[in-house]
C-alpha cells in the first residue's frame, strides 16, 4: 500500500472512532443530565417544603447554587462533545494534515490504532526532529481536534462532580421526606 492510502484508512478510522466515542459520551451525558436534574429539583423543592423561616432562605440559596453545579455539569459536556460531533470534518482535516505534515523535517505520525474489544485506543507514535516552532504551528493548526480531546478527557470530571452533588441532593431528599412524615 503507498502512504496516502494507508492515511486515509487511518484517518477513516479515527473518524468512526470520534463518532463512536462523542455518541457514547453524548449519550451518558444527557442521562446524567436527566437524573440530575429531576434529583436536584425534586430535593430542592421538598426542602423548601420542609424547612422554614431562615434556614428555608439558606436551603434555598444553597440548594440552588449546587443543583446549578450538579446540573450544569452534563449540561456542558453535553454541549462540547456535541460541537466536536459538529466539527466532525474539521477534526478529520486536522488529523489527515497532522499525518501528512512535512516541514522538511522528521515530523510524520507513524500509526493510529483502534482497537475494538470493547476498549478503543488511539495510539499516535511521532518521530520527531526539529521542533523549532512546530508546537506552536500545530497548536493553531489542530484547535477542533484540541477541543474534542478537552471536551472528552473533562467528561469524566464533569460526570464525578455532578454525581457527588446529586448523591448529597438525594440523600438530602430523603432526610427532607422523612422531616415531612413527622
Amino acid at each position: 500500500m503507498d502512504v496516502p492510502h494507508n492515511i486515509d484508512a487511518l484517518v477513516d478510522r479515527a473518524g468512526g472512532f470520534i463518532s463512536r466515542i462523542t455518541a457514547k459520551v453524548a449519550k451518558y451525558s444527557a442521562i446524567v443530565l436527566l437524573a440530575a436534574a429531576v434529583v436536584c429539583i425534586g430535593s430542592l423543592l421538598l426542602g423548601i417544603a420542609a424547612l422554614s423561616g431562615g434556614i428555608q432562605t439558606v436551603w434555598i440559596v444553597l440548594g440552588i447554587v449546587f443543583a446549578v453545579i450538579a446540573i450544569g455539569g452534563p449540561l456542558v459536556a453535553l454541549w462540547r462533545v456535541l460541537s466536536a460531533r459538529r466539527h466532525a470534518s474539521d477534526i478529520l482535516a486536522e488529523v489527515r494534515a497532522l499525518a501528512t505534515a512535512s516541514d522538511g523535517g522528521p515530523e510524520v505520525i507513524e500509526a493510529l490504532v483502534v482497537e475494538e474489544d470493547g476498549h478503543s485506543t488511539v495510539v499516535l507514535a511521532r518521530q520527531a526532529g526539529m521542533w523549532g516552532g512546530s508546537a506552536r504551528r500545530i497548536a493553531g493548526q489542530t484547535s477542533h481536534l484540541a477541543a474534542a480531546t478537552s471536551a472528552l478527557t473533562a467528561f469524566p470530571f464533569q460526570i464525578l462532580v455532578t454525581l457527588i452533588v446529586t448523591s448529597v441532593f438525594g440523600f438530602l431528599a430523603f432526610v427532607f421526606l422523612l422531616a415531612l412524615a413527622l
